[in-house]
């Protein structure tokens, strides 16, 4: 207990020691601008939308209360000779001394945005209050009474573009009673643009959308008409004549190929390349990057067809997912008779790098035990000319190294992609709408522990594919595994002979089907609250059952179906995986999360495979505890992790965490996890059986801080978790804020990459 108070209150004088030395560097007569509040009379005014037009804001603060940048800068002393000083001062922030100036330009930008949403006659004032040479400056805002659209039309003369508009009409952003928002009329300007230029209109741009508004009217009100303004065509120096807006249609759209970046729209260049097509498109090429049939499946672009600009954003989009460009540009050209109003289209792509190989040295933490593993990659993006991606990768690692256990995995895997869904007769409006691919793969795990070996091969096929970057499925079309344990000592299997997982530890096939969708609105380099919700279901051995049951084929002493005297497994599960990140601002998140998951064996089985039951603690779970050394229920091994018992057939985590930036790529997170597992018909494990009256007493609950690197595009984590409720011990001792703390059993260290949700 004692040492639990220590380590509490050393982390407490550290933060309240860099808190102190915040006005350390502020000279005397001025002030440390230390915080920044907003006082508004308009609850849908959000004070995260006014901090963007402050031109002068307060040091960040970890945890929105911690100067803790500041306090490092202040811990360096003057003498910048000493290279602890420079390296203080560089990792962290130097004071932000408080400016007027600056609080009546942040005064002018607030009105000016308050305007800007509609409410003309804002008043925004501020307040500064001194104490101890720090100043709070709060800003006071009354917004007044917003200005409304009494009616809105659009004033178009052309009637072709006029239709088009009007077909779109009920996307249309501005509506008759809400507030007069120069934003939102300045979106609608933009969706007009884009209805003409995807129709067609090659020469439009948004210039040519005026806003009239009229705000003479009174009480508040705004006429508002948008036009669209004549073409004019400068004729002379000060002289132009009005001309339609014109139509442009694509007469011929070649593709080239080429080994660098080169203008292709130069004959010269062109009857040097050698040309090939593929059901009307040809591609004239130097290099063998790409089959013309690869480029036909990307292409949005036809002949004799009107310019659309989101045909044109479509296939820069499908090009670059293909990963085998390293540029890839679109040109169009009027044609030399300008009274056809057409278009000549040049698509222009050079190579990338496209193979590539690895070799990586890692450390592994696997279930407490610390080991060392290296892993060789070898990828081929382009193998077969069509943008297919071969990867094969070789790992090797001993999982035990300090230990004398004997636990070393050899694992092979090679798969095969392709950027296309490979189903017969898919339509090609289908193929081009919709981003897809197909994935075969083959994999092989040889596993030696000290009590048995075991081997497992995989084959199997699945499909991905999105139409938004929002919304992803995955189609597992078929995952099939044979596991084949040659040796098990007397000793193990005497032990699982009484387990409910003996199934597990016998030579079986499992052959599933699952299928998954994830929604996500986080977005990167958005700083707004967002949200992702993944479901997943999938079912195993139910079309081996029915043929075997069809078959009249052989069962064991068990009742299980054979299939070469070998059983396979059948079931199904459910999974179900919530996040809601609240973002702050640019530097500290609030991230809540939920998963609940449920699976039941059936029929051949009855037990799940061990590769599919859950278990508890670990990284992504409750991290007071390590890897599998949670649940079920209150089940308590007796000295070391018990894998015979210590899974399960329902999962549940709930966790919050909040993240904080602290300076350049580095966070810290402090967390707050509960959860467990629980078994559905495991009659020798009484304790770890789901009940509905008593399974929210057997929720675990664990408390942590972490540090995590955050690369963009991985994040690098070490969370160190603590005991706060642990339901495996007897009434009285659960909570572990009790005399006789032993920080070596009630805490885990935990390393991984990417965020915990």
């Amino acid at each position: 207990m004692r040492t639990r108070v220590n380590i509490l209150l050393t982390l407490i004088a550290t933060m309240f020691l860099t808190a102190c030395q915040t006005t350390k560097y502020v000279p005397d007569g001025q002030y440390l601008l230390n915080k920044v509040k907003f006082e508004n009379d308009n609850k849908s005014i959000k004070s995260y939308d006014l901090q963007t037009y402050l031109r002068q804001a307060p040091n960040p603060k970890v945890f929105d209360f911690i100067p803790f940048n500041l306090g490092l800068y202040s811990l360096s002393s003057p003498d910048t000779a000493l290279w602890i000083n420079r390296f203080l001062r560089k990792i962290g922030d130097e004071p932000v001394i408080y400016d007027p100036t600056l609080t009546k330009s942040s005064e002018e930008e607030l009105k000016k945005y308050l305007e800007n949403k509609g409410y003309y006659d804002a008043k925004v004032s501020s307040e500064v209050k001194y104490k101890k040479k720090k100043a709070t400056v709060t800003y006071k805002i009354e917004s007044g009474e917003p200005y409304k659209i009494k009616s809105f039309k659009y004033v178009i003369a052309d009637q072709q573009m006029r239709d088009y508009i009007f077909a779109d009409s009920a996307k249309k952003l501005v509506h008759t009673d809400e507030i007069f928002d120069s934003d939102v009329l300045e979106s609608e300007r933009t969706r007009i643009t884009q209805i003409l230029r995807n129709n067609g209109y090659y020469e439009f741009t948004k210039d040519y959308v005026g806003v009239i508004a009229d705000s003479t009217i009174g009480d508040h009100l705004v006429d508002v008409a948008m036009i669209i303004k004549p073409n004019k065509k400068i004729v002379a120096k000060d002289q132009y004549e009005i001309e339609p807006h014109h139509q442009f249609a694509i007469r011929n759209v070649d593709y080239y190929a080429l080994s660098d970046l080169t203008t292709p729209l130069d004959t010269t260049v062109a009857e040097t390349l050698k040309k090939s097509s593929y059901k009307g498109l040809d591609v004239w090429t130097n290099t063998r990057l790409t089959r013309p049939k690869a480029l036909y499946r990307k292409s949005f672009l036809e002949e004799n067809s009107m310019f659309d600009e989101n045909k044109v954003d479509k296939t820069y989009a499908k090009l670059t997912a293909l990963h085998i460009f390293k540029n890839q540009n679109i040109y169009f050209t009027p044609t030399e008779d300008s009274t056809k109003h057409e278009l000549d289209c040049a698509v222009v792509v050079t190579p990338d790098k496209v193979q590539s190989f690895s070799v990586q040295v890692e450390g592994t933490n696997n279930e407490g035990d610390f080991g060392l593993a290296g892993k060789f990659t070898y990828t081929h993006g382009n193998i077969f000319r069509g943008g297919e991606q071969f990867k094969f990768s070789l790992r090797g690692g001993n999982e035990s190294i300090i230990t004398k256990r004997s636990i070393w995995e050899v694992t092979a895997e090679a798969s095969l992609t392709f950027p296309i869904m490979l189903l017969p007769g898919l339509k090609r409006d289908f193929v081009l709408n919709s981003t897809a691919n197909t994935e075969v793969y083959v994999n092989f795990s040889y596993q030696t522990r000290q009590d048995y070996v075991r081997n497992i091969a995989g084959v199997g096929m699945r499909y991905r594919w999105y139409k938004t970057s929002r919304l992803t499925h995955q189609l597992d079309l078929i995952d099939l595994n044979y596991v084949y344990l040659p040796y098990k000592s007397e000793d193990f299997q005497k032990t699982i002979d009484k387990s409910l997982l003996k199934y597990s530890y016998e030579d079986h096939f499992i052959l599933r089907t699952g299928y998954a969708i994830t929604y996500s609105t986080q977005k990167v380099g958005e700083y707004r609250n967002n949200y992702s919700v993944r479901a997943a279901v999938e079912t195993g051995g139910n079309i081996l059952y029915g043929i075997c049951a069809a078959a009249n084929a052989p069962k064991n002493e068990n009742g299980s179906y054979l299939i070469g005297k070998i059983p396979f497994s059948e079931y199904a599960k459910v999974d179900f995986d919530f996040c809601f990140r609240n973002v702050i601002d640019r530097k500290n998140t609030v991230a809540y999360h939920f998963a609940l998951g449920v699976a039941v064996p059936y029929g051949n089985s009855n037990t799940l495979p061990f590769e599919k039951r859950y278990y508890g603690g670990g990284a992504n779970s409750v991290r007071g505890w390590s890897a599998r050394s949670l649940g079920p229920g209150n089940y308590a091994a007796a000295e070391k992790i018990d894998y015979m018992k210590q899974s399960g057939d329902i999962n549940l985590n709930i966790n919050i965490e909040y993240r904080t930036l602290l300076f350049w790529k580095l966070e810290l997170a402090a967390f707050l996890d509960a959860g467990n597992i629980w078994t559905l018909n495991d009659e020798n494990s009484a304790e770890g059986q789901f009940k509905f009256n008593r399974f929210y007493k057997q929720i675990a609950l664990g408390y942590g801080i972490g540090l995590r690197l955050n690369f963009d595009f991985f994040v690098v984590r070490l969370d160190w978790g603590l005991k706060a409720f642990d339901p495996a011990q007897e009434p009285g001792k659960q909570w572990r804020f009790v005399p006789g703390w032993d920080i070596t059993k009630d805490t885990a260290l935990h390393f991984a990459v990417g965020y915990p949700f």
